[in-house]
C-alpha cells in the first residue's frame, strides 16, 4: 500500500513539474488572473550587465533575448552567444545566459522573488541547430520558456532573412514538443497591416509540418493595429494559441486601432511585450465595450 502511495506521489509531482516546465504563464504567474496583457517583459537582454539587473527586478515576469553564433569577448570560438545582428560578440554565452536565469530561479523560488520565464529569439538556423543541447537542458527546469524565429517574410523588406521555417519546425518538432514555439514574420515598419496572404503562408507551413506545440504570434504592433481579421483568423485557426504583441522605437502606432485589436479579442490570448511610453497610451486598465470571444483557454 505504502509503494502504491509512493507512486501515485510521484505520478503527481512529475505532472506538476511538466506542467509548470512547459510553460503555461497562467498557472506561473497566477497573479495576473488570466490577464496576458499583465505579463512583464525585459526586451533585448543581451549582456552580463542588463541580465544581472534583470534577475534582481522583481518586476520583470519574461526575459527576451536575441542568439547569434558569434565568440564570446578574448574568445577564438565561435558558439550561441547573446547578441542581436549585426554583433557578432558579446560577454555572454547562451549557455551561461540560462545557468544563471536557472541558479536565480532556483534561490527566488526559496525567498519571495520573481522567478522568470524565458523568451530566445533566434536569428539564424545555424544558432538554433547548435543551441539544441542548452535547450534540451534548460527545458528541464521548472519556468516558463519559449522559442521565437521569423520563419517567413512578412510586410515590408525587412533586411534579415527568415530563419529556414522548415528546418526550425521540424527540429522544434523532435526535440521541443513540449516548449512553446513564438512564430512570426521578418517585417519592416511600413503602412497597411498583415495581409490575408501573410496569415494564409505561416498556417500552411505549420499545418504542413504537422505542429502540436502551443504557438504563440509575434506581431508588429504597427502592423496589428490594421490587421483585425487577420489576427481573428489566425487565432481561429489555432485554438490554443496567443499573440504576441511587439514594437520597435520609432515605429508610427496607431494607438486606438490597436487598442481595439486587444481588447476585440481578449486581453486572456494577447501578450504585449512594447515600450513603456506605448504601453501606457494603450490604457490597458480601461477596456473597451466589445470583444469577440475565441473560446478555449490557452496554455502558454
Amino acid at each position: 500500500m505504502n509503494h502504491m502511495l509512493e507512486f501515485v506521489c510521484f505520478v503527481l509531482v512529475y505532472f506538476t513539474t511538466k506542467t509548470m516546465s512547459t510553460t503555461n504563464i497562467t498557472q506561473f504567474f497566477p497573479q495576473i488572473q488570466g490577464n496576458l496583457t499583465l505579463v512583464t517583459w525585459a526586451h533585448a537582454v543581451n549582456n552580463q550587465s542588463y541580465l544581472k539587473s534583470v534577475l534582481a527586478d522583481d518586476n520583470v515576469m519574461m526575459i527576451e533575448a536575441d542568439i547569434s553564433i558569434g565568440k564570446i569577448t578574448n574568445s577564438d570560438a565561435e558558439i550561441p552567444i547573446m547578441t542581436h545582428p549585426p554583433a557578432k560578440t558579446s560577454d555572454l554565452s547562451l549557455e551561461d545566459f540560462l545557468k544563471q536565469v536557472d541558479e536565480s530561479n532556483l534561490n527566488a523560488n526559496n525567498t519571495e522573488k520573481t522567478v522568470k520565464g524565458v523568451k530566445l529569439d533566434f536569428k539564424s538556423i545555424e544558432a538554433f541547430i547548435a543551441s539544441v543541447t542548452y535547450i534540451e537542458n534548460a527545458s528541464k527546469k521548472n519556468f516558463p520558456l519559449w522559442i521565437n524565429a521569423d520563419i517567413l517574410s512578412g510586410p515590408g523588406r525587412a533586411v534579415i532573412k527568415p530563419v529556414n521555417s522548415t528546418q526550425f519546425l521540424s527540429i522544434a518538432k523532435i526535440h521541443f514538443p513540449d516548449i512553446v514555439l513564438s512564430l512570426g514574420w521578418t517585417t519592416m515598419n511600413v503602412s497597411g497591416g498583415y495581409t490575408n496572404d501573410n496569415v494564409k503562408a505561416i498556417i500552411e507551413v505549420i499545418n504542413l509540418n504537422k505542429i502540436t506545440n502551443i504557438i504563440t504570434f509575434p506581431v508588429r504592433a504597427s502592423l496589428t493595429a490594421h490587421s483585425s481579421q487577420q489576427m481573428k483568423m489566425l487565432l481561429e485557426e489555432f485554438r490554443n494559441s496567443t499573440l504576441t504583441i511587439w514594437s520597435s522605437p520609432g515605429d508610427t502606432v496607431d494607438i486606438e486601432g490597436l487598442r481595439n485589436v486587444i481588447f476585440d479579442i481578449g486581453v486572456d490570448r494577447i501578450f504585449v511585450d512594447v515600450p513603456d511610453d506605448l504601453k501606457e497610451k494603450l490604457h490597458l486598465d480601461k477596456p473597451v465595450n466589445s470583444r469577440t470571444t475565441l473560446t478555449k483557454e490557452v496554455q502558454c
